[in-house]
């Protein structure tokens, strides 16, 4: 495991980068080629893209470029490269369904459900070319192992307590925290799911009741602004919020994670995550039409301070490629 150090306003905080082997992640670097082959198709898709948004900016009287940008991404009958999502149907629900839990489904169960689908012929190719050798795909599946691990080891925790309280905020299909809660099935743990997007919960409903965890689940369709209510009736332990941090701008990142800190005991948990800058930003910017706000560690442990968590409360982990940080933080 690699170690450096980073500075904050509050004083030098560690940083852990996470080998492969000790968690059953992934770490295959792609070559110079396929790096370069990457960077070719997105400027090409960079120019159509941004050709049709302008369009349809012009032709709708206005609005933003990105919002333009993002409703081509979502469209299901838009292509963004031949090379990628014309003749791969998995690569274009990666397309459309990004920023959401579809995508990452593809891209977090990729071995177990979409490379066994997989035939020799050109569609499994371009599969297996771009989601699979992918080394955003690979980090993405990293940071859930790491998000698991995390989880459980906060779960075991709070083994004392009578119930172990978890909230998931933007929650999606929340499979970290079924995986993590199987492994420690013999605690009473109860968990709450917040999510805007009701096709998430209906998904995780689907992951829970295969679980056997119907019981010990409770779902709230809403946004953030459920947090402080679904907190002060359910009081939890650990707060989780992987991803989510990844769509808001620093000003409400920061006053989010304040909120949440305020909602934990005295010992509490929060687990949250960030994407930061990375060779294939083109390929998620321009072909996946996926955009996300990318910041360094540093950038990062900023929000965690500025929402009020001490550093020597801070533990900060990367997955090998350093793309995602996993942040779990005790009030």
């Amino acid at each position: 495991m690699e170690h450096y150090r980073i500075k904050t306003v509050k004083g030098e905080l560690p940083v852990h980068v996470m080998a492969a082997e000790k968690f059953g992640g992934e770490y295959d670097r792609r070559s110079p080629l396929y790096v370069m082959g990457t960077w070719f198709f997105s400027s090409l898709a960079m120019l159509t893209n941004l050709s049709e948004a302008l369009y349809r900016k012009v032709a709708n009287g206005g609005g933003p470029l990105g919002k333009h940008l993002w409703e081509i991404g979502r469209d299901r009958d838009h292509v963004s490269s031949f090379a990628f999502d014309r003749l791969s149907r998995f690569n274009h629900q990666a397309k459309y369904g990004a920023a959401g839990w579809r995508s990452l489904d593809l891209f977090y169960n990729y071995h177990e459900k979409v490379k066994p689908l997989l035939n020799d012929d050109f569609e499994g190719w371009l599969t297996r070319h771009w989601i699979g050798k992918f080394e955003n795909r690979q980090a993405v599946t990293n940071r859930l192992k790491i998000s698991i691990k995390t989880l459980a080891e906060a779960i075991e925790s709070f083994a004392a307590e009578k119930e172990v309280r978890l909230l998931s905020i933007a929650s999606g299909s929340a499979q970290a925290v079924v995986e993590a809660m199987k492994r420690h099935t013999q605690l009473n743990i109860k968990a709450v799911l917040i999510d805007a997007d009701i096709s998430a919960i209906n998904e995780a409903k689907q992951l829970i009741q295969k679980a056997g965890f119907n019981d010990q689940f409770s779902f709230v369709h809403n946004t953030t602004n459920a947090l402080e209510k679904v907190a002060a009736d359910f009081k939890p332990h650990i707060i989780e919020m992987v991803g989510f941090l990844d769509y808001r701008p620093r000003s409400q990142a920061i006053a989010l994670i304040d909120r949440i800190r305020q909602q934990l005991p005295e010992g509490g948990c929060f687990i949250t995550c960030n994407i930061r800058k990375n060779r294939e930003k083109i390929f998620l910017d321009w072909i996946l039409l996926w955009p996300m706000i990318y910041r360094s560690e540093e950038e990062f442990a900023d929000l965690l301070v500025h929402g009020g968590f001490e550093t020597k409360n801070i533990n900060l982990v990367y997955e090998p490629f350093k793309i995602h940080g996993i942040a779990v933080c005790r009030r």
